[in-house]
């Protein structure tokens, strides 16, 4: 484990040992969580430096957490002594550091996972996804995706309101977005060409972070079928959780939808999917857990491809940066 800067890390590392893997040792630094990490996992090693963590030869699997412009140095380290990454999104945030780490991935056997856990982590996404590309719904002709997020903005540490620290918003929470399209449509493993049709970012809420973006969308086209995806950090604290993620695919026959259920008292339920079809609308029964980390470590074991392609978060990475770079300011014509 190599940074401790972002609440992923438990998720990461949690799924990681539910699986069955070891933890070894981390590199906390200075980082903000290293103490609440610690507490959890006392029996993990504290290590000086990153360097000390590649030093152990029993690492198979280095994961980062760390500030995002900092992951891509890390982890092209790791990629290069032989081992293989899990990044928390975003797993690098300039197309110079994308490059470096496509090269050392393809120069040696390391494999570098960049975890969207608005899909891996959540099952009603991952059916949804399964289900769209099964033909559920037709051909499928658009995709979706919203993701307000709370702030919580008096919690954040200094690096987040930094775009050249964190990457800026189309990077970071885009890349749930990104990844969700070429997984629904099926570009990403057939190779298709994606076009960012249209992005924006902006500053709507934090007059006094200059600099910092709160909002971001991208148009994204492949083959036949639209993107529509907006992320914030707009969210109101009312809401029953971090935030109201919702995927919606429309195909030619129907429409899967994934949203969080909520109660009459306004209490959130679990992320549900529905399908609507010439039979009617329906619940759609998914599992109660994510087993992406299980899939993970069976791939990290013989080299398959049970989680994702090897291409897949390059491809998805590509795509926000491409996005970020062509974004004009929110609520411009």
């Amino acid at each position: 484990m190599v940074g401790i800067e972002h609440l992923h890390l438990f998720e990461l590392v949690g799924g990681l040992l539910d699986a069955g893997a070891d933890l070894r040792c981390h590199a906390a630094g200075g980082d903000s969580l290293a103490d609440a990490f610690e507490v959890w996992q006392p029996s993990s090693r504290r290590c000086a430096t990153a360097d000390e963590v590649l030093a152990d030869p029993a690492v198979d699997l280095v994961v980062l957490a760390g500030i995002p412009c900092d992951r891509a140095a890390v982890a092209l380290a790791a990629l290069v002594s032989g081992r293989s990454v899990l990044s928390d999104k975003p797993g690098a945030t300039t197309p110079a550091q994308l490059d470096e780490l496509r090269a050392a991935a393809t120069a040696g056997g390391g494999r570098w996972w960049v975890l969207f856990s608005e899909r891996f982590g959540v099952p009603a996404v991952e059916e949804a996804v399964r289900l769209a590309r099964l033909g559920a719904v037709g051909e499928v002709v658009h995709v979706q995706g919203a993701a307000p997020h709370r702030g919580s903005l008096g919690l954040r540490p200094d690096w987040f309101f930094d775009r050249s620290r964190s990457g800026g918003i189309l990077v970071d929470l885009g890349s749930h977005q990104a990844d969700q399209f070429l997984a629904v449509t099926g570009a990403g493993e057939l190779g298709l060409p994606v076009e960012v049709v249209s992005a924006a970012a902006g500053n709507v809420a934090s007059p006094d972070r200059p600099g910092f973006e709160d909002v971001g969308e991208m148009v994204l086209a492949a083959g036949a079928a639209r993107g529509h995806h907006r992320v914030d950090y707009l969210e109101a604290d009312g809401f029953p959780t971090w935030g109201d993620v919702r995927l919606v695919v429309t195909g030619t026959s129907g429409r899967l939808e994934v949203r969080t259920e909520l109660a009459g008292d306004g209490t959130a339920g679990p992320v549900g999917l529905w399908c609507c079809d010439d039979d009617g609308v329906r619940r759609v029964e998914v599992a109660t857990s994510a087993d992406w980390a299980a899939r993970l470590l069976a791939d990290l074991d013989d080299g398959g491809e049970r989680l994702m392609t090897r291409d897949h978060p390059f491809r998805v990475t590509e795509l926000t940066l491409r996005a970020a770079a062509a974004a004009g300011p929110w609520g411009a014509p």
